[in-house]
């Protein structure tokens, strides 16, 4: 950078650029840290957008996967959704604060609840999808249509493939 550079002047020493995008440890970085930075960025972006709705990007993604389901008990959400069990509860809590889920119990299993949209949950749901959609969009935003059909089709590839255990 060159003194005449606006961000050499307000770089701290010893601090990388918010511009470089490259990690620490290239050219050897682990595909599972560029990943997390993109999940990060994803995420904040979805936080930004779903700010006017007071949901979370995970809360949104359990609206999502109830209203598509029709229900489903609190194990399932946390599969659709990719959470640990013991969180799950947490956000089903938070749900059912905001009125936007309601449970009731399964009558083909009495010791299971099944937990539905409320009107409230189905008109959020309704409302977010078109930030569900921007969101998308920004995040993508740097690739290509062809390009973006190829990384959803690898990503559901790398999902399908079972984890080293």
């Amino acid at each position: 950078m060159s003194p005449e550079d606006p961000q050499a002047r307000t770089a701290k020493p010893g601090r990388r650029s918010s511009v470089d995008t490259e990690p620490d440890f290239a050219p050897h970085a682990p595909v599972g840290h560029l990943l997390r930075r993109v999940y990060h960025k994803a995420r904040e972006t979805s936080a930004y957008l779903y700010r006017d709705f007071d949901v979370t990007p995970q809360q949104a993604a359990a609206l999502f996967s109830i209203r598509r389901r029709g229900s489903l008990s609190q194990a399932e959400i946390g599969e659709a959704i990719a959470m640990e069990p013991a969180n799950v509860h947490g956000l089903v809590a938070r749900l059912k604060a905001k009125q936007l889920i309601e449970a009731e119990r399964d009558p083909a299993d009495p010791r299971r609840m099944r937990i539905h949209l409320t009107k409230e949950g189905e008109h959020v749901v309704t409302t977010l999808a078109d930030a569900a959609k921007l969101s998308e969009e920004t995040t993508l935003s740097p690739l290509s249509t062809t390009e973006r059909g190829t990384l959803m089709r690898l990503l559901r590839k790398m999902l399908a493939h079972p984890p080293v255990r």
